[in-house]
């Protein structure tokens, strides 16, 4: 076989050249970096990909290449686990296995799709984790992804789970994404929008060749000939691949080519071909997914004229040999859209059924995702009793692998198959709820929701117990959507349908399952109502696990409303409960209830701290030291660092990673993490944490992570002296809060952060214009007050102390600080043996006293408690405040401490303190969802439609709109569009 042409050279790139390098550099350094090219379909991101693996490569580095395939049926982790394939076959893939040594059965059982253990789907994330971090000890790792738009669930969240986990790693992460896709809200374009607040993303939008560039393109492919620069440049508009074909029609003498669609030039290149030729370009196209020859060969029945037909077509540019699989695909996926296209129906159904029939020989099994290419290829050549049946297969398959978001795929295509075939196994009803599980355990929750929907339409008796316990699911899947409304009403129906007396074991089911749901959507009183009668149900029925179950809720509920002994007694009861039916997950259950309360809404720290230890001693025996048993240290973390001890909460922290926790334990110590660092001036570290929370959380957890993260990151802007930008971040955790969050508890702390940030901003001299957020502020600390009125006593007091913190943080907003309530509150948070919020009241009482020249001995004292508190929890960022604050008093507290930050006049700023104009880009002051509203709106979309694009409610967007015309200056729509394009002109293009 000939050699293939080499490829124009890379022309007009220099600028993402540089780009792309600098990402290598720094992956190189230890700093993981991840790219995200974006563009329309030829514009160049493979070649500049292509280009950023072969220099790779030579440099030295590991590259993992690998590409998406435009088919449902792709097998999960596929642009991975082919990449993976592909460096074991190479040269070093010798090397490559000896380094993989301790996992190499688990990569091997991954990549032949075979039967793996049905642990969590984090695991295989785990490993391909460890699989990268094992390959970056020898050189860095260059995970390049072709496709992203055609990506499979999976593969998406890997990216996710990757840059969330390899900060500090050398890795490389760089992956094409076609922006001219058919679908607008592809989950690969909603994870690079969720992932670029990353610091080390970056999303490069790689633009059409400007007039130079093709100018070069044309001196390079066609020496001698400036006069095709002006027809190719109107014939391409900058698209390289539309410019090279010009080019090579071209040189092919056929300049008139030059004035068709890029359809018409596709089919101008392959017209030439010979019909053996073609019919083997058309099979190649028609393969979507991996095709080794001796599939190809099969299909096409094994001519004798194969090899000469190929060899042709890879002449001509037309396919390529994909070395990875040691087979074949065409040159560029346009291409393969165009020859696909002309295909006659016959053709098509022709090549389907050739390619399902081979795919069933015995020899096949050894292809990854083969039961899901058989589905894909027998329902396209209209055998729906075999489409029906692979569709299960491959159901069942993804599922082994823990890909459920491809499990649900094939579980619907079953469900829909089995509704034309006579007697399915399984039956359409099956497939319905498979599906509806594997969507839920997807992170799909309003999929499942509807699924479940569908299969109630399939139940013959709508009030009897089957009815019943699908409600009940779907109030299970609403709760993991965040729709606890709905979710009460799901149960609801779920209660109704159960017969009057009897069916006691699905009683307790539902019941518990709608107390667990009503305690989620805050609504504490109903869930206490709920979990009392699902424990007389369950205790009927003799079901401890239920029981176990029902009085984790109600004793949580209940300590939390009304009589804390009484649901202290309830939670040791549900641990009993749990011991005695011998069920790990309910026992660990009851222990994170129990010392969650008594750490957090009672603060009784101390006796929660040994709940904690105690309860992972316990859940270590168990072996949930990994899940269960990381989120009950992190849980006694978070109580150490109330209590003052924050060298043993660090330890602890510490501990529970050496478990190597994922999922919600993860995210739960993440914060804690981030909570020390930030206490301790580690900002960078607390905010590579917080950011992970971001990534990984984002469209899938609720309230629990999502509040105390905004909350942190607020915190973090303070101490860095941007509280312009805590702001921002407070608006972000109140978007959360109106959305349904009722918890006071969380709530309370993100509400006096934004107080602190209104005063930080009257410290430190800066303007901010009025984006609503004052208000909001006021509403919020007068709802809390309202809430904590019906709280138990030990709850309503920590709540009412950050109501009136806020209203003390108010009075420094509007230079009145007052010294005799901010010293109450430094007695009461003392009281509640809650050091650091006593340091910092003692500090706002020294500062209001001092303001007003008052040196009193009151406020010299107040200071000096203060440091001395400080200084034993190593607060360093603290400590530096209260040095500036005693230097600027002219205040002797004989501690060195760390340099100052910046010390302010400690007067009320004057006029002349103001920072000087608006800066020249108008668009300085919005936030990066601000500017991506503000983007929409700009192209003439309605709230409506923005909410939809942007996967927001339409209630927020227009509070990002509000907040946007104020910071703007503006009132319409049209004046914020014009500002948009003044300010950033080239989007009029």
């Amino acid at each position: 076989m000939s050699e293939r042409p080499a490829g124009p050279a890379l022309v007009g790139r220099e600028d993402d050249v540089a780009v792309l390098t600098a990402a290598l550099e720094a992956a190189g350094g230890g700093r993981m970096a991840a790219l995200f090219l974006t563009g329309e379909a030829g514009v160049g991101k493979t070649r500049l990909v292509q280009d950023l693996a072969g220099r790779a490569a030579a440099a030295g580095a590991t590259v993992l290449f690998g590409g998406a395939t435009d088919i449902e049926e792709s097998p999960p982790f596929w642009p991975v686990t082919s990449a993976l394939r592909g460096l074991l076959r190479s040269d070093s893939g010798k090397a490559v296995r000896r380094q993989l040594e301790p996992w190499t059965a688990q990569v091997d059982e991954l990549l032949a799709a075979g039967p793996v253990d049905p642990h969590a789907r984090v695991q295989t994330l785990e490993l391909l984790r460890h699989v990268v971090l094992r390959l970056a000890e020898r050189s860095t790792v260059v995970l390049a992804v072709e496709d992203l738009q055609w990506a499979d669930r999976s593969t998406l969240d890997l990216l996710a789970y990757l840059v969330a986990n390899l900060p500090d790693e050398r890795v490389l992460i760089v992956a094409s994404h076609r922006t001219d896709a058919p679908s607008a809200r592809s989950p690969a374009r909603t994870m690079i929008s969720e992932l670029a607040r990353h610091r080390q993303v970056r999303s490069l939008d790689v633009a059409p060749l400007r007039r130079a560039a093709v100018a070069e393109l044309v001196a390079a492919s066609a020496p001698g000939r400036p006069d095709l620069v002006e027809l190719v440049w109107q014939r391409s508009a900058g698209n390289a691949f539309i410019a090279e074909e010009t080019l090579r029609a071209v040189r092919d003498g056929d300049p008139q080519a030059l004035s068709m669609t890029l359809r018409e030039l596709v089919l101008s290149r392959i017209g030439g071909l010979a019909p053996a030729v073609l019919r083997v370009v058309r099979a190649v196209a028609l393969c979507d997914g991996l095709l080794p020859h001796r599939l190809l060969a099969a299909a096409l029945d094994d001519p004798a004229d194969l090899l000469d037909a190929l060899r042709v077509a890879v002449d001509a540019g037309v396919v390529v040999v994909d070395p990875g699989t040691d087979g074949y695909r065409l040159r560029h996926g346009l291409m393969t859209d165009v020859v696909v296209g002309e295909l006659l129906p016959g053709e098509r159904i022709d090549l389907h059924r050739r390619y399902a029939v081979a795919l069933s020989a015995a020899w096949a099994r050894e292809l990854p995702g083969v039961d899901a290419r058989l589905a894909h290829h027998w329902q396209a050549a209209g055998d729906t009793a075999r489409a029906a049946a692979a569709a299960v297969a491959a159901a069942e398959a993804a599922v082994r692998v823990r890909g459920y978001a491809e499990a649900h795929r094939h579980w619907l295509r079953a469900a829909r198959l089995a509704g034309a075939v006579t007697a399915p196994t399984p039956s359409r009803a099956t497939c319905l709820e498979r599906a509806a599980e594997a969507a839920h355990l997807a992170g799909d929750a309003d999929q499942a929701v509807a699924l479940v929907g569908e299969r109630l339409e399939l139940v013959d008796d709508p009030g009897g117990r089957d009815a019943a316990l699908l409600h009940a699911r779907t109030g299970q899947y609403l709760v993991a959507a965040g729709r606890g409304t709905e979710a009460s009403f799901a149960y609801g129906r779920a209660r109704d349908a159960l017969p009057a007396t009897g069916a006691d074991q699905e009683r307790a089911a539902v019941l518990g399952g709608h107390a667990a749901a009503l305690w989620a959507a805050g609504d504490l009183a109903a869930a206490r109502t709920t979990a009392q009668d699902a424990l007389e149900a369950a205790r009927r029925a003799g079901l401890v696990v239920e029981e176990a179950r029902a009085l984790a809720t109600l004793g949580f509920s209940l300590a939390y409303l009304e009589d804390p002994a009484a649901g202290e007694n309830a939670l040791v009861a549900s641990l009993a409960a749990a011991e005695r039916a011998a069920d790990p997950m309910e026992i660990a259950h009851a222990y994170r209830s129990l010392a969650e309360l008594l750490c957090g809404p009672l603060n009784e720290l101390d006796r929660g701290i040994r709940v904690s230890r105690t309860g992972g001693a316990r859940i270590d025996q168990l072996g949930l030291s990994r899940s269960a048993g990381a989120g009950l240290l992190a849980v006694g973390a978070n109580g150490l660092f109330r209590a003052g001890r924050w060298d043993e909460a660090e330890a602890l922290v510490a501990e529970a990673w050496t478990h190597s926790p994922t999922g919600a334990e993860a995210l739960e110590l993440r914060l804690a993490r981030a909570r020390m660092d930030t206490g301790r001036g580690r900002f960078d570290e607390a905010e590579d944490d917080l950011e992970a929370v971001d990534a990984l959380s984002a469209g899938s957890a609720g309230p629990r992570y999502r509040i105390p993260m905004w909350t942190l990151r607020a915190g973090v802007a303070m101490w860095r002296d941007r509280p312009d930008l805590a702001l921002d971040h407070v608006g972000a955790g109140l978007d959360v809060v109106e959305q349904g969050s009722d918890d006071v508890w969380l709530d309370a702390p993100l509400v006096w952060h934004g107080a602190r940030a209104r005063a930080e901003l009257t410290r430190l001299g800066m303007r901010r214009r009025d984006d609503g957020i004052d208000a909001r502020l006021a509403r919020h600390a007068a709802a809390l007050a309202r809430k904590a009125a019906t709280s138990v006593p030990a709850v309503r007091v920590i709540v009412e102390l950050f109501v009136r913190q806020c209203h003390a943080e108010d009075g420094r907003a509007d230079n009145r600080s007052d010294p005799a309530e901010w010293a109450d509150l430094a007695k009461e948070w003392g009281d509640l043996g809650q050091p650091y919020p006593t340091a910092y009241a003692h500090m706002r009482h020294a500062e209001a006293q001092f303001t007003r020249r008052a040196h009193s001995v009151a406020a010299i004292d107040a200071l000096r408690r203060a440091e001395r508190i400080v200084r034993e929890l190593g607060a360093t960022p603290f400590l530096a405040e209260l040095t500036q604050l005693a230097e600027r008093a002219r205040v002797r507290i004989d501690t060195p401490v760390p340099a100052p930050r910046r010390a302010p006049e400690l007067d009320p700023p004057s006029p002349r303190t103001v920072p000087g104009p608006v800066p020249a880009d108008e668009l300085a002051e919005l936030t990066a969802r601000e500017l991506e509203v503000l983007s929409e709106l700009a192209d003439g979309h309605t709230n409506r439609e923005v909410a939809q694009r942007l996967f927001i409610s339409e209630k927020t967007v227009g509070a990002h709109v509000g907040r946007i015309y104020a910071k703007l200056g503006v009132h319409t729509r049209v004046q914020a569009s014009a500002v948009w394009f003044r300010a950033r002109p080239v989007r009029r293009t």
